[in-house]
């Protein structure tokens, strides 16, 4: 059934091989930057993908803290908790930012000496 319909374009609009031939998909693959990135730059996405995913959590962590310290209800030991959960979590996000600004850094020199 799918294959039919991939076929009805070819079939009402009478594509040939040779028309096809010509729409260079090539040039399409280049015009998009499909697979030209170098090693470095490819190490640097998945890197600022990984501390990205990180600071997501430590921010989610933050609000849980939040959270856990607005609806204490003024237990001194909940809001001890609370605020030790959200120091934790912040100084992790410290952390990532700086590793993010470390690897940002050394990715971008590997770049300049690779091209």
């Amino acid at each position: 059934m799918v294959v039919v319909l991939c076929l009805v374009p070819f079939l009402a609009f009478g594509f040939t091989e040779t028309e096809l031939g010509s729409l260079e998909l090539e040039t399409v693959r280049a015009e998009a930057k499909y697979g030209t990135a170098s090693l470095p730059q490819v190490i640097g996405r998945v890197v600022t993908i990984v501390l990205s995913l990180m600071a997501l959590i430590a921010i989610v962590i933050i609000i849980v803290a939040g959270f856990q310290w607005m609806t204490s209800g003024g237990s001194e030991d909940k809001i001890k908790a609370a605020k030790k959960l959200m120091g934790s979590a912040m100084v992790g996000l410290i952390i990532i930012i700086f590793a993010y600004a470390v690897a940002k850094f050394i990715i971008d020199k590997l770049v300049v000496v690779t091209a």
